[in-house]
């Protein structure tokens, strides 16, 4: 906690990655087969004030073939507090969960789209966090989460994206993109038997992060003036709301159905009609368990989210082994199966993780250049599809590292989410300089 003021402490990093597709893109208007190069780079510094702590972080990279680009101020907050508190005010990065595959209770930032749908990479949020340490019930977190961040959801020229590129300058909130989201967290650590169990109780009330794309007026062009455009995306949201689940009618039929005729007009005629994103608020209660023995853990994560139309449940369960001094090398190896679980209907945000099997191996080679190489799975269960990763980093120097990973999409028909990336097979490498 604060102290005595002390000079700025600079951290950062450079890197270049060239990214290879093997195939031209799904869509009009994505590239074709070849290199992308994506210069990224991060700086920031932090400091002892006296009275609070200060950091700052910026993150920004660049593609070279579609244009796209990013700069996110992701830490820019104060942090004061005493032996049992403490008060963060300002924007952060806050990671909730303890699976592998992905993580249904991560909920406090937006996600960073680029290049992938695993939701891993977020961006800052600007928030208040008060911590309280109660001793034996462990660690209560309160959030107030101030301005929502709309992600950026592609252009026509992104890889991957959605069949239709949705129109960012029409988004519509089920209530304001200017509320304040509330959310709570209570983290505890009890011994069980031979091993530890790690939990978390949390609780989300607010905009949800992913938008449920809806059929409507968008990318208006003449002679499509803005009051008809409101006109027909208020209709629209109105036919979205009268929807129940149940149908297996794919969303954008729903709402062309309950839609009045007028509306069903406009939509058949083609002009100004793309993918509106619209935003509704939820309430989350979350669950995180992490069971140690040995070498051994045990995982849950799971989430129950209410939302306008319906309530579902998410989650994952599964295990880890780790095997120290695998193969007679001072390296380990570590083995992970994960089940993912998904009831919501197509009334709800896309998703790629409704009833899959993950598995992993992970061999770190415990040596000064922390090498490591990691070859995983993901398998639908329902459709068919497959994506299989490879990810290989080690150190060159203290200052250098490099990495490669490759990921292969192999989809099970149509109908499978995975049909979105079956040319989005890729070849990554990646150098970073770290200062």
């Amino acid at each position: 906690m604060p102290g005595q003021a002390e000079e700025l402490s600079f951290s950062g990093e450079l890197s270049l990655t060239a990214r290879y597709y093997e195939d031209d893109g799904l869509f009009f208007g994505q590239p074709s087969s070849g290199t992308s190069y994506i210069p990224e780079g991060r700086f920031g510094f932090r400091t002892d004030l006296g009275f609070a702590e200060a950091e700052f972080e910026v993150y920004g990279r660049a593609d070279s073939r579609t244009g796209s680009e990013l700069v996110d101020i992701q830490k820019a907050y104060l942090l004061t507090g005493g032996d049992r508190w403490s008060v963060l005010v300002g924007s952060d990065i806050v990671f909730w969960g303890v699976a592998e595959s992905y993580n249904p209770v991560n909920i406090i930032n937006q996600n960073d789209n680029f290049g992938r749908f695993d939701e891993t990479r977020k961006l800052g949020q600007p928030m208040v966090n008060v911590n309280f340490e109660s001793g034996a019930l462990g660690t209560f977190s309160f959030y107030g989460l101030f301005g929502f961040r709309e992600p950026d959801l592609g252009t026509t020229s992104s890889r991957p994206r959605f069949i239709v590129v949705p129109d960012d300058d029409v988004a519509i909130f089920e209530k304001s993109s200017d509320k304040i989201d509330f959310a709570f967290r209570n983290t505890n650590t009890v011994g069980i038997g031979n091993g530890s169990l790690d939990y978390a109780v949390s609780y989300f009330n607010g905009t949800d992060r992913t938008p449920v794309f809806l059929p409507g007026c968008a990318n208006r062009r003449f002679p499509v003036s803005v009051p008809t455009c409101n006109a027909v995306n208020r209709s629209i949201l109105a036919s979205y709301a009268g929807l129940r689940p149940g149908s297996q009618l794919p969303l954008a039929g729903q709402v062309f159905l309950n839609a009045p005729l007028p509306t069903q007009l406009f939509l058949l005629s083609g002009a100004s009609v793309g993918a509106v994103p619209y935003y509704q608020e939820i309430e989350q209660v979350g669950v995180e368990l992490a069971y140690a023995t040995g070498n051994w853990v045990w995982k849950f994560e799971g989430a129950q989210r209410f939302a306008q139309n319906e309530d579902y449940f998410l989650g994952v369960a599964g295990v880890e082994y780790r095997f120290n001094q695998a193969f007679g090398t001072p390296g380990a190896l570590t083995l992970a199966a994960e089940y993912t679980y998904d009831d919501r209907s197509n009334l709800q945000p896309f998703t790629v993780f409704d009833d899959d099997v993950f598995v992993s191996a992970r061999y770190d080679f415990n040596n000064r250049l922390m090498s490591s190489i990691t070859l995983s799975g993901l398998f639908d269960m329902g459709n068919g599809g497959d994506v299989y990763m490879l990810d290989i980093s080690s150190r060159l120097t203290d200052s250098t590292q490099i990495s490669f990973s490759a990921t292969q999409v192999d989809f099970g028909g149509f109908f499978d989410p995975l049909s979105l990336l079956t040319r989005d097979d890729y070849y990554e490498l990646k150098l970073t300089y770290f200062f």
